[in-house]
């Protein structure tokens, strides 16, 4: 198994929200982003599946290799493109045969989700993700990891949603509470403990222009090392 770091389980996380909260802007003039699926026939040995349009925001968790579903942390990894000339990399753990068909759905352009510092001029609503802090524990004997190679970690986060009305900010807020909740349940990304808490509601902020939520969020990841 590759080494893995903690910067690819918190994109996966975002991966995981992005893919499972729907963006208000969706049905109207105003959307952010395009979902496309793209089918690759696959090389003798291939690995590695570039996708054709910059700005991937989310691989989905999921897609199918000769019919196969697969799921991403287990079966397969993204590298995603900085900047607008860059293009998003799927990787296959496993090698696919030649002539296999590989399907990819994603999205690209902007989203409703960003990590950390979002653009203070991105349309409302949005939410961002922060990393707060994290530590690991040492797996102990007769653990049940995937390789022995690995630790547990424990990694806290802040989820912001600021939006024009109030309904429509506690209805992504509760959305966002319960994916986190759901996490562990959704068996992605080897994820042990997955929990929310701490919600907070802020009322509307007259600096910002909008109605402001919080809530932080706890994960367990096993992290695996060469």
């Amino acid at each position: 198994m590759a080494e893995e770091f903690i910067y690819q389980r918190e994109r996966d996380l975002l991966d995981y929200l992005r893919n499972n909260i729907t963006d208000p802007l969706d049905d109207t003039a105003d959307f952010r982003a395009t979902d496309v699926t793209e089918t690759f026939t696959a090389t003798a040995a291939q690995t590695d599946f570039v996708l054709n349009h910059a700005l991937a925001k989310n691989v989905a968790d999921t897609i199918t290799v000769n019919s196969v579903t697969k799921r991403k942390g287990y079966d397969y990894t993204v590298s995603y493109g900085e900047g607008r000339q860059s293009n998003t990399t799927v990787t296959l753990l496993s090698a696919a045969t030649v002539g296999w068909s590989v399907v990819i759905t994603y999205r690209y352009g902007q989203s409703l989700i960003e990590r950390e510092f979002s653009r203070s001029d991105s349309k409302l609503p949005r939410m961002v993700m922060m990393f707060i802090m994290g530590d690991e524990d040492f797996a102990a004997l007769g653990d049940l990891m995937e390789s022995t190679k690995g630790s547990y970690f424990n990694v806290s986060f802040r989820v912001e949603v600021r939006a024009k009305y109030a309904n429509q900010a506690r209805e992504l807020v509760s959305q966002a509470f319960n994916m986190f909740r759901k996490m562990r349940q959704a068996t992605l990304y080897r994820t042990n403990i997955s929990r929310a808490g701490s919600i907070q509601n802020f009322d509307y902020d007259t600096e910002k222009e909008c109605y402001v939520w919080q809530f932080t969020g706890d994960v367990q990841w096993e992290i695996m090392y060469q």
